[in-house]
């Protein structure tokens, strides 16, 4: 495996790529890159869309994705790894194999389901491959209040669902930060490390110009986390950060405006 650099961090994304560059792989490079470390990729599936919408989804062949983990690997050793968009049960077992293999450290699962425009982006059955197979193997999942609902089980709408839905989640192995940019009072995401609950609130935000915002949060997250940074830390900085990317958002297209991350 390769040799870790002791100046630079590294974080490798596995996710898709969004044709329309709001969010998925596009979102992830912007991000880490932005935040002082190094992307590295390797793309689960290309997207068709715009802002207006998914038109079509590709699913890269599975030996090929792990191809570009593997070679990856051989040369640069990641400091941590941001994983997006898994659009079957295949692509999952996959995935999890390659976390076994290199013992991954730092993994953190953004568990997209649903692109913000309605398309499914993971079928029923790969979230049972989810919640069994790579889950367990992470460090941390950061699902919004849709994705938190459907891995504990039932709907989640306000902060006490939350709560209970992180503890819930938690038995599935890795620690849970619940983003709530959809709650309807207020802006609050929750971290439960299997001792505490963590709040991190903010005011809303009055935009349209949301695109990329999981994507955004879950891989600032695991740059922090490349950086040394604790989870409670890392989970708030990746707050703070993903607020500033979605007040700097812009129009782009006719439908929904995409987030613009950056540290300056």
């Amino acid at each position: 495996m390769g040799i870790r650099n002791n100046r630079m961090r590294y974080v490798l994304t596995i996710a898709g790529s969004d044709s329309c560059g709001g969010a998925g792989i596009q979102a992830d490079i912007k991000t880490i890159t932005s935040l002082g470390a190094h992307a590295l990729t390797a793309i689960t599936a290309l997207t068709a869309q715009n802002s207006l919408g998914v038109s079509s989804v590709y699913e890269i062949p599975v030996k090929f994705i792990s191809k570009q983990i593997d070679i990856v690997t051989e040369d640069i050793l990641p400091d941590a790894i941001k994983i997006g968009m898994m659009p079957s049960c295949l692509v999952i077992e996959t995935v999890a194999k390659v976390i076994r293999k290199y013992k991954f450290e730092n993994v953190v699962v953004d568990p997209v389901m649903k692109a913000s425009t309605g398309w499914d982006l993971m079928d029923s059955s790969a979230i049972t491959s989810l919640k069994e197979l790579l889950l367990p193997l992470s460090r941390v999942v950061t699902p919004n209040l849709y994705e938190a609902g459907t891995l504990a089980g039932s709907k989640v709408a306000n902060l006490d669902e939350m709560e209970w839905a992180a503890k819930e989640i938690k038995k599935l192995g890795p620690d849970v930060i619940i983003t709530g940019g959809h709650l309807e009072e207020s802006c609050i995401d929750i971290l439960y490390d299997g001792k505490d609950i963590h709040h991190f609130h903010g005011e809303r935000i009055d935009t349209g110009n949301t695109h990329g915002t999981g994507c955004v949060f879950s891989s600032s997250l695991a740059t922090f986390l490349a950086m040394g940074e604790d989870i409670v830390d890392a989970a708030r900085h990746a707050h703070e950060f993903t607020r500033a990317a979605i007040e700097k958002g812009y129009p782009c297209g006719r439908g929904a405006g995409v987030v613009a991350p950056s540290a300056k």
